[in-house]
């Protein structure tokens, strides 16, 4: 549901996507990683979601945008390539 959300502006302006998952809870863990193609694509996906409630779930939360650590599409794959979730549901896995 939150990548319907996104793709309604933004499919194709991005080349990697990953919602962390509690495997445990069946849940996401409350925050996603998102590379877009262009930096310029940043300015209006905040416009859109920074400090908006997610109105088509059942939550109070607003989004909030930081940068990440791990920065590029190449260093985020390098980045998760060893991770555990590999492993899990392939439907868990990052989208490239």
């Amino acid at each position: 549901m939150l990548l319907n959300a996104i793709d309604e502006n933004f499919r194709g302006k991005y080349d990697f996507f990953y919602l962390p998952i509690d495997f445990k809870n069946k849940c996401n863990m409350g925050y996603a990683f998102i590379n877009f193609i262009s930096f310029l694509d940043i300015i209006p996906f905040s416009a859109r979601f920074r400090f908006k409630k997610w109105d088509k779930f059942n939550s109070e939360k607003v989004c909030e945008l930081t940068y990440a650590r791990v920065q590029g599409k190449d260093e985020l794959v390098q980045h998760f390539a060893n991770s555990s979730l590999l492993s899990e549901d392939k439907k868990c896995r990052p989208l490239l």
